[in-house]
């Protein structure tokens, strides 16, 4: 997730933990209500990079660890403690070795397309999985039921929300790697431009929420599409 500089790194998580400090309203049932949906999410999204990379003949997945659905070998330290305290976070990124690629262009595309299409699947099976709740099950008589439909919910909206935050084309997001697979000479340059400046570009984007600005219209417009979607099938019903 983060640019080159280890240094940078480090800076960018000091002044992520203040802002997030200073922002924090921490609620224990949100919490509760959201955090299996969001390591789930990061989980399944890292397994992905993991699983297409070593489909594409990339050994070093596989090597360290990352072909398994165990959320303890795709979940960051310090991301995790943002996940409960901040209401964000970040997996550890998959190492892989385009190398081994037969067209490196290419398939680097498709490891880093895989991470927000996972988000995608997610989202669709767990709006269906909320469907059904609502449409068969008597909810109003009991609270642990209302519990899990709300968790139902926020899992399915926090799989749009990454999956969308995913594919903007800024690095070090997997949707830099998509595009840069369809621009070549002064877009490129562009894209190396921006690589640079990577942490300055998050923590813009983190702090001034124009995160929510640029993709919350985006997300809306899936999440009403897959409302419409799970509404229409279970009005056969």
């Amino acid at each position: 997730m983060f640019g080159r500089s280890s240094q940078a790194n480090i800076i960018f998580i000091i002044i992520l933990i203040m802002f997030a400090i200073s922002q924090a309203s921490f609620d224990l049932q949100t919490t509760l209500l959201t955090l299996p949906g969001l390591i789930l999410a990061l989980t399944l999204h890292e397994y992905a990079h993991a699983r297409v990379s070593d489909r594409l003949g990339d050994p070093t997945p596989s090597e360290q660890g990352r072909l398994t659905l165990n959320p303890l070998a795709h979940l960051d330290p310090v991301g995790t403690i943002f996940l409960i305290f901040a209401g964000f976070g970040w997996g550890k990124p998959v190492q892989i070795d385009s190398r081994y690629y037969r067209n490196p262009a290419r398939d680097m595309m498709l490891v880093s397309l895989a991470g927000p299409v996972s988000n995608f699947i997610q989202s669709i099976v767990w709006f269906f999985i909320y469907g059904a709740l609502i449409t068969f099950v008597p909810l109003e008589s009991s609270y642990p039921l209302q519990m899990l439909t709300a968790m139902v919910l926020y899992a399915a909206l926090i799989n749009v929300s990454l999956g969308v935050f995913n594919l903007l084309p800024l690095p070090p997001l997997d949707g830099s790697k998509i595009l840069r697979y369809f621009v070549h000479g002064k877009g490129g340059r562009i894209l190396d431009f921006l690589e640079n400046y990577s942490t300055i570009i998050l923590l813009v984007l983190f702090m001034t929420d124009l995160t929510g600005f640029i993709i919350s219209p985006i997300i809306n417009w899936i999440t009403t599409g897959m409302l419409w979607l799970v509404q229409l099938v279970f009005s056969l019903f």
